[in-house]
C-alpha cells in the first residue's frame, strides 16, 4: 500500500495534484495578503496597517508555524511544477504544430505556454520581497500608547524608490499571467471540472487574476506618486 501511494504521488498525475492543491492554497494566501496590503490606502498615516502587523506578530509561535507552512507550500508548488514541466518535455517526441485541449476547445494560451517562465520569475521575486519587507529595517512607532513596528513607513519608503516601485509593478504582470492559467489548471488537476463549468471556471480565473495582480500592481505605483513619506 505504501509503495502504491508513493508511486501515485511521484507520477505525473500525483505531481499535478500537488501543484494544483498548493496553487489554490497560495491563491487563498494572496487574497489575504492583498487585503492587508490595501490598508496602505486607508489614509490614516499607517495606523491600520501597523495595528494589523502588530496583532499578527503577537500570535508568536503560531505566526512562525504559519510561515513555515507557507514556505513549504511555495517549495512544493515550485518543485512539482518544474518536475511536471520537465517530464512533459521529455515525453514529447516532436513539437506540436497546433495546441489543443482534450475534450473541448483549446485552453492553450500564451499564459499557459509561459507558465514555467512566469513561475521562475515569481520564484526569484518572492524571497526578495520577503527580505525587503519582513526582514527590512525595523522602524518604531507608538499607537494608543503601544510601541510597535512602523511597517507603513518601511513600505512607503521602499515604494518611493523608482527601481523598486516599477520593478514590483512589472512583476505583477507576470503574476497575472501565471494566475490566469493556474487557477483553471489547478481545478482541472484536482478533477473539479466538467464541460458545463469549464467556461465559468476559466472566466472566473481570469477575472480573479486581474483583480489580485491588479491590486498588487496599483499598490507601489499609487504609493510612489501619491503617498508622502511619513
Amino acid at each position: 500500500m505504501v509503495s502504491m501511494a508513493t508511486r501515485h504521488w511521484s507520477s505525473t498525475v500525483g505531481k499535478k495534484l500537488i501543484m494544483g492543491l498548493t496553487g489554490l492554497l497560495l491563491i487563498g494566501y494572496l487574497i489575504i495578503h492583498l487585503t492587508a496590503n490595501l490598508l496602505v490606502f486607508a489614509g490614516d498615516g499607517g495606523r491600520l496597517l501597523n495595528l494589523y502587523a502588530h496583532t499578527l506578530h503577537q500570535t508568536g509561535p503560531l505566526l512562525v508555524v504559519a510561515r513555515i507552512l507557507l514556505a513549504a507550500l511555495f517549495l512544493f508548488h515550485i518543485v512539482s511544477g518544474i518536475r511536471v514541466t520537465l517530464q512533459n518535455r521529455r515525453g514529447r517526441t516532436r513539437g506540436y504544430a497546433q495546441y489543443a485541449s482534450k475534450g473541448g476547445p483549446s485552453k492553450m494560451t500564451p499564459a499557459s505556454r509561459w507558465m514555467i517562465v512566469t513561475g521562475l520569475i515569481l520564484m526569484v521575486f518572492v524571497p526578495l520581497h520577503v527580505n525587503m519587507f519582513s526582514l527590512g529595517p525595523h522602524y518604531e512607532t507608538v499607537i494608543d500608547g503601544q510601541p510597535m513596528r512602523d511597517l507603513y513607513r518601511l513600505v512607503v519608503e521602499r515604494f518611493k524608490e523608482p527601481q523598486v516601485a516599477f520593478s514590483y509593478a512589472a512583476v505583477m504582470l507576470f503574476l497575472c499571467l501565471h494566475l490566469s492559467h493556474g487557477f483553471w489548471s489547478a481545478l482541472q488537476s484536482l478533477g473539479a471540472m466538467n464541460r458545463r463549468w469549464t467556461p465559468f471556471a476559466y472566466t472566473f480565473g481570469v477575472v480573479l487574476s486581474i483583480l489580485l495582480a491588479g491590486g498588487f500592481f496599483i499598490l507601489p505605483l499609487y504609493t510612489y506618486f501619491f503617498i508622502p513619506l511619513p
